[in-house]
């Protein structure tokens, strides 16, 4: 026995339509608008409830997303590695906003097309965008890699060994990297030097008598885990000012990096020159964000990524000169502009 057709389950905007047009019809019969005889009346009233119709149906199109002017985050960022699409939308968008508040704003960033609709709809200007349209796409000339374990693994691997921030988690991870233009054989023999270079500027930081620091601060410096740009403006500050440290911040979720911003303390009222001082310095010593911080102090936040072999080459040739006042960096140091 042949069984009957099932019928076709209507969309979710159609549906959404049926259950507005009732209430409608009760208006329109509430205000008399179906009462009335005649052709001509009839025609009207047939027009109003199309009007009214038409309207409840735009509403609903614009609520179900079919009459933007653009596709939704959601259907313009597809799913990586086969997740739902809204863990790997929302992993993007996490890391799109994260780049635009925290890489430098002079950084080219290379990422696949939905990656970079992603960045566009944080704000990330368009100029700054390399788009990387197939997986032997080189990010030559970026400083920042947004890929994926799976998608961008060997370009990592050859362009970006340096891990700045991820997102999410599987196949719905994003990673940012710093691109290293020498590979990654070259970015571990800088980052050896620079490491040697932060432990020894960090060790004459703390012999500086015009900084105070609290425990954790001083296993940081010790370790080398300070953002050399943080240190160089700690020497520029101790040569005016005496104050503390009450803390090193990274911002940077998912990946171990160098401390890029510092709170600090007791500068009291010499505090707005101090801060001038700071907003006063050439790139790359120009933080990202300055400011005042309560009463007496300054917090003080350099963009990513953190450059490396910066304070190698000054170091070496400052080393036998005196210090400056207070046994911190050598005098070079306090003189960066």
């Amino acid at each position: 026995m042949r069984r009957p057709a099932r019928e076709a389950e209507p969309s979710w905007g159609r549906v959404l339509v049926n259950t507005v047009k009732l209430p409608v019809l009760r208006q329109l019969r509430a205000a008399g608008l179906l009462r009335r005889r005649g052709s001509g009346s009839r025609r009207w009233r047939f027009a109003v409830l199309v009007l009214a119709l038409a309207g409840a149906a735009v509403t609903v199109l614009w609520l179900a997303g079919g009459l933007t002017s653009a596709p939704s985050r959601a259907a313009r960022v597809p799913a990586a590695g086969g997740g739902p699409p809204s863990e790997a939308a929302g992993a993007q968008a996490r890391a799109a906003a994260w780049i635009a508040g925290q890489v430098s704003g002079n950084a080219i960033v290379a990422c696949d097309p939905a990656m970079c609709v992603a960045l566009q709809e944080q704000g990330v200007a368009a100029g700054r965008l390399m788009p990387l349209r197939s997986a032997a796409a080189s990010p030559r000339g970026a400083g920042v890699l947004v890929t994926s374990p799976l998608a961008g693994g060997q370009l990592a691997g050859r362009y970006a060994p340096a891990l700045i921030a991820s997102f999410g988690s599987g196949g719905n991870r994003v990673e940012v990297r710093a691109v290293e233009p020498g590979g990654a054989s070259a970015y571990r023999a800088a980052l050896r030097a620079d490491l040697a270079a932060r432990r020894a500027a960090g060790s004459q930081l703390l012999r500086n008598s015009h900084i105070r620091f609290t425990g954790p601060g001083v296993a940081q410096l010790r370790a080398g885990e300070v953002d050399t740009r943080l240190l160089a403006t700690l020497a520029v500050l101790a040569s005016q000012y005496s104050f503390g440290v009450t803390g090193f911040g990274d911002a940077a979720p998912g990946a171990p990096v160098l401390f890029r911003q510092v709170s600090i303390a007791g500068i009291g009222r010499g505090r707005l020159a101090a801060l001038a001082m700071v907003r006063a310095q050439n790139p790359p010593y120009l933080p990202a964000h300055a400011g005042v911080a309560g009463q007496t102090g300054l917090s003080i936040e350099f963009a990513a990524p953190s450059p490396l072999g910066l304070l190698s080459p000054v170091l070496d040739a400052d080393s036998p000169h005196p210090g400056s006042a207070g046994g911190g960096f050598p005098l070079g140091w306090a003189q960066i502009r």
